[in-house]
């Protein structure tokens, strides 16, 4: 069933973000509910991502999105007062209520009824309200007569330090959102302290196309000034009033200011100390002027204002323009080496290198801004993890918990997105195959609970990412035995692997270790697309295991994709980039150093045996004579292994934009993209990690 909401299409991305934002609060905070000591903080924190949900759904008309939201914010405003004590129970109630805002969230961008059962979830929810002891609990008195309620906040305030204040919030009729705004005065009252008596109510808030003005009777602690600074952040509110008062237009302007701009004032506008001149009588034709300044003032800025949303093809498309200005300067400099060595040089010329100079300053410059822009905390990816691992230790019946350090160590965009599949495969092997059960962990003197940390952290111009457990290790021999098995090796092989030969079976597709097919493993896939997937992206992965005492997964990235430093080198006529990521060092070496074992070239490289690949029988490229003395070999790292690749000649470090085949030329074993070299000729851009098996074949 088709349906509609009231919300444009421009709005639709920033609502999306918003609610996704306040989903994922939602799911790391209920999961810290669970698992930590009540803290009254992180209650509110949740309650606060729920209220807002509510009153974001309220405002584009999604009515079961709010009825939802209603009812956790119901059941959540409860555990703030105490009435309802956190149990797994409710935690999982509410979890199950998230996924499907998840789902009604969706319904925004397809604009199709999704077949959520909403009506089940709410039921669910009350039920487990009323299976708890009932509690008087603080809500919003409904109805109630303004002035009793003044009195008794009257009589009240003697014994207590709060005080009562009257306010009343006028919306701008021409408001396409008022509704909206009245959620967003109800939110700071809220937050400022106890509402007394609300009109309109907060279900007619909920309900309504429109709302003109809000009054609420307010009993707080705060101070007035804090009070009114808060509700003047509030857009599209054309008049406030605190006890009976009008907010003066300076200090509304005031509020709605950037914090690093210059207030203007003139003789004519009279400075306002604070708010508390609210007490004072104020001038009745003052007051209209501020009213007919307010109702034709645009809405005003706020500090978050000062941030953009920017759509990300715009953001690759100039990623892209910067790359051809990469290659640009790096013409530019290439000429200049031309110029230098050609002719002499005169005022002019000296100008001219001086402007190549700048440019290429300015061309650097903009090239680490757009990467920095680019570049997003590693904690948008792990955040999500604690709530995946929790569904996962549910279905496998164990006690997990999630420990992140370096969440907000930066990468590049694309490869957050290429990255989030391998980690959560690394993490379902942890919980189903790394940890044992709560009853083998106490036997074993462990704790009951099993730890799986993530770690990020930027290392010799690399991203290193950690999946650790403190489960029982890996059994190499159960590997081993699995693989012949399976008829991945033979037994004659398997006798002569090492331990680290071992462990690396377990990213051969096909093979696992797990007896029975379930949910989360068992069919042998998984840990072959994870090394795949990685390698894709010049990245490496290692494995470290302790039998009895864990396993650790570590990744290794460059710290971007789109323009990477490279080596080049000269094989016949044809040029190739490597990535200096993958590059231990360069060797130059004479015919005669070069040995053979088992019919493959090797040198000893400071007493270690180095197998070495000419790049030219990858590549099907004629061999240089064997009269020319000396060779170039590129000593390649990859993991924990290295490779010499044979070159005619190096040529130098460059960066280089990447640039990806397309379909008409399609995957070349061992290229995995291409560049444009400052001169204008095409160099290919080696794969690798995948290099090797042309060469083997």
């Amino acid at each position: 069933m088709e349906i509609t909401f009231d919300i444009s299409k421009d709005e639709v991305p920033i609502f999306l973000a918003e609610v996704d934002e306040h989903l994922q609060v939602l799911d790391n905070s209920l999961i810290r509910l669970e698992r930590e000591e009540p803290d009254p903080d992180l209650v509110q924190t949740v309650f606060r991502s729920a209220h807002t949900i509510k009153g974001m759904s309220g405002m584009i008309g999604h009515r079961r999105m709010t009825e939802l939201t209603h009812t956790l914010e119901t059941v959540l405003d409860r555990v703030r007062n105490n009435t309802i004590l956190v149990s797994p129970q409710l935690i999982n109630l509410c979890l199950e209520a998230v996924d499907c805002l998840r789902v009604l969230r969706d319904e925004v961008v397809n604009l199709q009824a999704s077949s959520v059962d909403v009506e089940e979830i709410v039921l669910s929810l009350k039920d487990f309200m009323e299976g708890e002891k009932e509690e008087p609990s603080r809500k919003v008195t409904q109805g109630a007569n303004p002035k009793s309620e003044q009195e008794k906040a009257v009589q009240d305030f003697g014994a207590t330090r709060s005080r009562a204040l009257q306010i009343q919030a006028k919306i701008d009729p021409n408001s396409v959102a008022s509704a909206a705004r009245a959620f967003q005065v109800l939110m700071v009252l809220e937050d400022m302290g106890e509402i007394q008596s609300l009109e309109p109510s907060q279900e007619q808030i909920e309900t309504a196309t429109s709302v003109s003005d809000v009054s609420a009777w307010l009993r707080t602690d705060q101070s007035v000034e804090k009070v009114g600074k808060s509700l003047m952040q509030i857009s599209e509110v054309t008049e406030i009033y605190i006890n009976g008062v009008l907010v003066p237009p300076n200090q509304l302007e005031e509020s709605r200011r950037p914090q690093n701009a210059i207030p203007e004032q003139s003789e004519e506008s009279p400075k306002v100390e604070n708010i508390s001149s609210l007490t004072k009588a104020s001038d009745p034709v003052a007051n209209e002027q501020v009213r007919t300044k307010r109702s034709t003032d645009s809405v005003g800025r706020r500090i978050s204002d000062l941030t953009l949303r920017m759509n990300v093809e715009r953001m690759d498309s100039l990623m892209n323009l910067v790359g051809e200005l990469i290659t640009d300067r790096n013409h530019l400099q290439q000429l200049r080496g031309q110029i230098t060595s050609e002719m002499s040089l005169n005022s002019e010329v000296e100008q001219l290198f001086e402007t190549i100079m700048h440019l290429g300053r300015i061309t650097d410059q903009l090239q680490e801004e757009v990467m920095s822009i680019r570049m997003l905390p590693i904690g948008s990816v792990f955040s999500k993890f604690p709530r995946l691992v929790h569904d996962m230790s549910r279905k496998v019946d164990k006690l997990v918990n999630v420990v992140i350090h370096g969440e907000e160590t930066e990468m590049d965009r694309s490869l957050i997105d290429e990255i989030n599949d391998p980690l959560i495969h690394l993490i379902r092997n942890s919980v189903d195959h790394g940890l044992e059960s709560s009853e083998e962990r106490l036997a074993a003197g462990k704790p009951e609970r099993g730890t799986i940390t993530l770690t990020a952290r930027h290392e010799q111009g690399r991203i290193i990412l950690t999946v650790e457990d403190d489960g029982r290790g890996i059994d190499r021999e159960k590997l081993r035995k699995k693989a012949i098995q399976k008829g991945l090796i033979s037994a004659e092989e398997a006798v002569a692997f090492t331990e680290e030969q071992s462990i690396n079976l377990m990213f051969l597709a096909g093979l696992s270790t797990s007896e029975n097919v379930t949910e989360l493993s068992g069919r042998g896939v998984g840990l072959d697309i994870v090394k795949t997937n990685i390698q894709r992206i010049n990245g490496s992965i290692q494995v470290e295991t302790w039998p009895g005492r864990g396993t650790q997964f570590q990744i290794s990235l460059p710290l971007t994709l789109a323009i990477v430093p490279s080596l080049l080198v000269k094989v016949q006529q044809a040029t190739f980039a490597i990535p200096m990521v993958m590059i231990s060092e360069t060797v130059r070496l004479d015919h005669s150093e070069i040995k053979s074992i088992w019919q493959k070239p090797v040198i000893l490289l400071r007493g270690s045996v180095l197998t070495l690949i000419h790049l030219s029988d990858i590549f099907n490229l004629q061999r240089q004579p064997e009269e020319r003395q000396h060779l170039f070999a590129v000593v390649i790292q990859c993991g924990k292994e290295r490779f010499g690749l044979i070159v005619d000649s190096l040529i130098g470090e460059e960066e280089v934009v990447v640039k990806p085949l397309g379909s008409f030329v399609g995957d070349i074993p061992g290229i995995s993209s291409a560049t444009i070299l400052g001169n204008g000729q095409v160099a290919l851009i080696v794969d690798v990690f995948n290099l090797f098996k042309p060469a083997r074949a």
